[in-house]
């Protein structure tokens, strides 16, 4: 039996394994909203600077600005304090040489490896004359490393923006400084609104949005923008660290986390958990209102290779009673799944949407039976897995791919016009999964349609009958999808109603001439006026076909009834 794939090298496809196997209770959860995502720095690796980036940058600003010529000089104390907490050997003292840069000290990764513990104590060393967060604002550069416009969010945190917009992700809470989840948001929805972010006892008082974000250690963009009020709540230094539970300024931030913990489970991604005030925290939490074990789902949901040191001792401290030498393996089996955030945040976008359609099919309007339903929403999950195996190794092209051609089909699904890129996403609905059924403007959206639609898309796929080729979004006259089987590639385009459909007319986005297939959701209307054209026994060409989805679910029964008959109309 082939080895389970490292959380490094897993694929989005094997992900979707895990979610549907021993985590669906977790990703059928957070598709409910049900699930508080903590996010910590290894969301934002190979965006934003690490410790181990970090420092050695604050040891070479300390080394840089000793003056030999004195004495006293305050950066060489500095210095001097931030290497016994490493702690030196008397032969690395020796070798300590300071008109070299601390790049090229023969001891500097052994350096950087034993301050990378203690990393909380080393920016809390002070400089004469300077503020307590000199050397965090200064030496580590806050502004230009956590704040810097330049830098782009990556796949995690487009993911976790699409998470939010689909209704999954009301609460976030981060210790990470930087902007990322808001600037992906931002660019997810074109500047439009959808996050509240929280620092201070004040942020809780905006109005809510979709989501809100809880930054507890601070918020670097802020500080830079409004230093007065945002930089003094910028933790990382030790004392601060240690004072934050007790801070007077932080009581009613850590009252709103506290809720949040002790009414959601909990998912970790990229946070390793050790910092004291973190576990202190979970700790209070657990004495405040107790998550059991076992419960309905896990309560404490890592992500990574392994179940951290930390993250242990934090699984101690919130199943105090029943996390012993019997139950421990259990556990941490239970609460780990082997993913990094990257492939694990991709999954469950593909998880959540795929459920949302799944229960679209249960509820639409039609004489389909039950057992056609399940067909049609395994179809849909074949058609998810479809897409995620479309991952090339680029997750980042992938996903600003994903949201663009998403986009464009909604936009023309709904409106009749694809837009310009780049566009705005456009979620399936804004509502968590069990919100669906209770929507009353659900049934005349032409959404329930379209999930019966995919289920047909993916049936198709998973029997051979046609493989699916993308689209050219650049390209107005190309559709939302490609059907190809052995003898033609057939344009598919889908419009919600009629309206919708003279407007892909006018847009440019079909021609009565072509051969392609346009689908509603709702009933077909009546003829659309059509220009002069030759019969198709003279030319060859099928020319427009127009197929109602909703026509088709008032008299199919069975899934090979349906497949029958949207192939019949659709000519493919």
């Amino acid at each position: 039996m082939p080895s389970a794939p490292s959380a490094s090298k897993i694929s989005v496809r094997e992900t979707l394994d895990i979610l549907d196997g021993s985590f669906r209770d977790v990703a059928a959860g957070i598709a409910q909203d049900m699930y508080a995502f903590w996010l910590g720095s290894g969301i934002s690796f190979g965006r934003v600077d690490g410790l181990k980036q970090i420092i050695p940058r604050v040891m070479e600003f300390l080394r840089r600005q000793v003056d030999p010529a004195n004495a006293n000089c305050p950066y060489n104390a500095a210095l001097r304090r931030a290497l016994g907490l490493a702690p030196l050997s008397a032969d690395e003292w020796a070798r300590v040489d300071l008109n070299v840069d601390f790049a090229a000290w023969p001891d500097q990764a052994a350096i950087v490896a034993r301050l990378t513990n203690n990393y909380a104590r080393l920016l809390d060393i002070t400089v004469a004359g300077k503020d307590d967060d000199y050397l965090l604002w200064e030496g580590v550069g806050v502004p230009a490393t956590f704040a810097n416009p330049a830098i782009e969010p990556d796949v995690e945190h487009l993911c976790m923006g699409i998470l939010v917009l689909e209704g999954a992700a009301s609460s976030i809470a981060t210790a990470n400084w930087d902007g990322l989840v808001e600037k992906a948001i931002d660019e997810l929805t074109g500047g439009i609104p959808k996050l509240v972010v929280c620092v201070r006892a004040e942020d809780l008082r905006k109005p809510g949005l979709t989501g809100q974000i809880i930054k507890f250690h601070g918020c670097a963009v802020l500080a830079v923008a409004e230093q007065a009020v945002y930089r003094p709540f910028l933790v990382g230094r030790y004392s601060q660290i240690n004072r934050w539970a007790a801070a007077p300024e932080n009581q009613a931030v850590i009252g709103r986390l506290l809720d949040i913990a002790v009414s959601k489970p909990t998912i970790m991604m990229g946070l390793s958990a050790q910092d004291s005030n973190i576990q202190a925290f979970f700790a209070k939490a657990e004495a405040v209102m107790r998550w059991p074990w076992p419960g309905d789902r896990p309560s404490f949901v890592f992500s990574g290779e392994q179940v951290g040191v930390d993250q242990e001792g934090l699984l101690k401290n919130v199943y105090p009673q029943t996390y012993t030498a019997v139950t421990r393996d259990q556990i941490n089996e239970r609460s780990l799944v082997k993913a990094y955030a990257n492939p694990l945040l991709l999954a469950l976008v593909f998880s959540v949407i795929a459920d949302k359609m799944q229960v679209m099919v249960a509820m639409v309007e039609g004489t389909i039976e039950p057992a056609a339903r399940a067909t049609l929403q395994q179809g849909v999950l074949a058609l998810r897995d479809h897409l995620a195996t479309l991952d090339n190794g680029d997750r980042l092209q992938f996903v600003r791919k994903f949201v663009d051609h998403a986009s464009r089909t909604m936009t023309m699904f709904r409106d009749g016009a694809a837009g310009v890129a780049p566009r705005r996403y456009n979620p399936l609905t804004s509502l968590p999964l069990h919100h669906i059924a209770a929507d009353q403007a659900l049934p005349s959206s032409g959404l329930p349609e379209i999930a019966v639609f995919a289920g047909l898309l993916g049936i198709g796929l998973r029997d051979g009958t046609w493989t699916l080729a993308e689209s050219d979004p650049a390209d107005p006259a190309s559709g939302a999808v490609k059907v190809a089987t052995a003898s033609a590639s057939t344009k598919v385009v889908l419009a919600a109603n009629g309206r919708s459909a003279i407007r892909l007319q006018q847009n440019g986005h079909i021609d009565d001439n072509e051969d392609a297939v346009l689908v509603y959701s709702a009933e077909k209307p009546p003829p659309m006026p059509r220009s002069p054209r030759s019969s198709p026994g003279r030319t060859g060409v099928l020319g427009l076909r127009e197929v109602s989805i909703y026509d088709l679910l008032q008299h199919a029964t069975s899934a090979v009834d349906l497949m029958q008959q949207f192939r019949s109309e659709a000519a493919i």
